[in-house]
């Protein structure tokens, strides 16, 4: 017949070797010989021990309140950290005492338990421990959670107690605390709307089946939340990680939903014009960009979807970031301070965001900071730059050109080393267009070209028809970037362009328009007319032998086309036929284009009235 000596010695070694991070794993070094009892109080249970014990009465009567008496009087194994009576003050154990069982054991007995067996000697390294409700805990030879101990190594039939002198703080984790927000309640029912329950099979205890099916002894429901998951992108209940997140009081929402929502703006039906064939196609509301929420079914669901998401999507930082650290820190922010979401975006002015952080928190996995203004820069969060490097889209997997009366055409990388020493030819390129040609550790100067054999026709003008992809119903600076033959020829002719530009858009009416630009402005690029009769056909003239930046102006569009499969047009092209020889040697025939901008008109104001941007 076994003991109950030898069956909890035996208990504790199996649970050991189970693959559990212990400190040691008994005291005793001869695994076959029976242990004689050390300590009064070792053949008794946790339990037994400290309700037993008049300088835990506290920690007793909570586990009593609570009902964890019985856990801690079964075989399971525990070690537990336990606050003695004075360590745990009067409001405190109040505090507690008028809570519901699941909050005691959570925040307090859980907190100060973990299975297995963790035992106090001289020789230990320091450890992270996990206990119950999942949280960490630094313990060491000298403390739990940086409270020295009062006694150590109390031995049970059912585990280890040490008494502390401090009561570990529960903090919630990020995700916890969305369901704990005050004055945030914006934020906080938007996130919960996607609150969802799961059966967690790995921690539930598995039962008989049942007509095939697999039953549950004891079913353990987790939550998730596909805001979280596939918009933030960030996991936001992970204890081993640790992150910052800007929460916006309903303030800071009301403001930002203002601001965002007009950009969004979709009309029932969206008819556009496909140039490449010269007919209207027909375009249906689509919730494509909102994966991760209930498909939209309305144009008012759809733009308030987005909007939402866009306020949500670039609130929280990793610590794993470099960039991130000073989130961390309790310094002072330089306006060139970047810092990167979680969503994968990077922002500047950090110190901006900064200045509004009205409350700050510690959470388990990391902080948060309360703010009155999301200060995030819009072209950095809903609104950036739309940028086309070439007048071609994809519809299924077949790559279709839209440009008009051209057969080919040719996509030219050059070296940046060829450019050495040749910045005059990059002179009229403003520095804010200037990064986005040449971006952080780019090789090569791009650009798309149209051979002049590939026009069809003997009396061809060329033209260029580029789609303008998810654009918002805002207003955008709009640019284009022409490239004269002497990035590759040095030595080419020089020779000028004459180009018009139209843009085919949809009204809020679903009506189709063509309109001229630049709408009659001169926007510091040389302009006339066409042969100097028509001021409605505008002739936009660049400096020759040079990169130009053509400024065609402002425009509002008034429809959304974001996620949709229409898009607005912008077409390009040649005022000039080059029939005769005297036209092919006067002007030039080849269009060469590096990019179409369009800038949100903030960013360009910013831009263009700043020299820090």
């Amino acid at each position: 017949m076994i003991t109950k000596n030898i069956k909890n010695y035996l208990l504790a070694c199996m649970l050991c070797c189970s693959g559990a991070a212990v400190t040691s794993c008994t005291d005793y070094s001869d695994y076959n010989t029976v242990p004689e009892d050390p300590q009064p109080g070792a053949n008794m249970t946790l339990w037994e021990n400290i309700s037993s014990d008049q300088q835990l009465t506290k920690f007793a009567a909570l586990a009593r309140k609570c009902n964890f008496s019985e856990a801690l009087n079964s075989p399971r194994f525990y070690t537990v950290w336990a606050p003695v009576d004075n360590a745990i003050s009067d409001d405190e154990y109040n505090r507690l005492m008028a809570s519901d069982s699941a909050t005691i054991v959570k925040q307090f007995i859980q907190q100060h338990i973990t299975e297995y067996n963790y035992q106090v000697s001289a020789a230990q390294d320091s450890v992270t421990i996990v206990s119950l409700n999942a949280k960490h805990h630094p313990f060491t030879q000298t403390a739990f959670d940086g409270y020295n101990y009062l006694s150590v190594n109390s031995p049970s039939t059912n585990g280890v107690l040490h008494k502390i002198n401090g009561m570990s703080e529960f903090y919630y984790n990020l995700y916890e605390n969305i369901d704990n927000l005050t004055g945030c309640d914006s934020i906080k029912k938007y996130i919960q709307k996607y609150d969802e329950y799961y059966l967690d099979v790995n921690a539930s205890v598995i039962g008989p089946l049942r007509d095939g099916k697999q039953t549950y002894l004891d079913s353990v429901m987790k939550k998730r939340n596909n805001v979280i998951r596939e918009i933030m992108r960030a996991d936001l209940d992970n204890e081993d990680s640790t992150y910052c997140m800007f929460i916006p009081n309903d303030g800071a929402w009301k403001e930002a939903y203002a601001k965002i929502n007009p950009c969004f703006n979709y009309i029932p039906k969206m008819d556009y014009m496909d140039l490449t064939k010269k007919t209207t196609v027909a375009s249906s509301i689509k919730a494509t960009d909102a994966k991760a929420e209930k498909a939209a079914t309305t144009t008012d669901d759809l733009q308030d979807s987005l909007t939402c998401r866009n306020i949500v999507s670039n609130l929280v930082f990793s610590e794993s970031y470099p960039y991130n650290k000073q989130l961390f820190a309790n310094g002072s922010y330089a306006p060139a301070d970047t810092v990167y979401s979680t969503s994968y975006r990077y922002f500047t002015h950090i110190d901006e965001m900064m200045d509004h952080v009205v409350e700050a928190n510690e959470m388990s996995n990391g902080l948060t900071r309360t703010v009155d203004l999301l200060a995030f820069r819009s072209w950095q969060t809903y609104n950036p730059t739309i940028r086309v490097s070439k007048p071609a889209i994809k519809v299924g997997n077949n790559e279709i050109l839209t440009t008009l009366k051209v057969n080919k055409l040719t996509e030219h990388n050059v070296p940046l080393t060829n450019l050495v020493g040749r910045d005059s030819l990059f002179s009229k390129v403003p520095r804010m267009i200037r990064q986005w040609l040449f971006p952080p550790m780019a090789r090569f100067f791009s650009y798309v070209a149209v051979d002049s054999a590939n026009i069809d026709g003997t009396t061809g003008k060329p033209e260029f028809c580029f789609p303008l992809k998810n654009v918002l119903s805002t207003t955008y600076h709009i640019y284009v970037v022409t490239v004269p033959a002497q990035v590759e020829q040095p030595l080419a002719a020089v020779k000028p362009y004459y180009l018009r530009f139209y843009l085919s858009w949809t009204d809020a009416a679903n009506k189709q328009q063509l309109t001229v630009l630049p709408q009659g402005a001169n926007s510091g690029i040389e302009i006339t007319t066409d042969e100097g009769n028509n001021g409605t056909k505008l002739i936009c003239l660049g400096d020759p032998g040079r990169v130009n930046v053509i400024d065609l102006g402002e425009f509002t569009f008034p429809a959304c086309y974001y996620g949709l499969d229409a898009y607005p047009n912008l077409m390009m092209m040649h005022t000039k036929s080059y029939t005769s020889s005297a036209n092919r040697s006067k002007y030039d025939q080849q269009m060469r284009v590096a990019g179409v901008y369009l800038v949100p008109k903030e960013y360009n104001d910013l831009w263009a009235n700043s020299d820090n941007e």
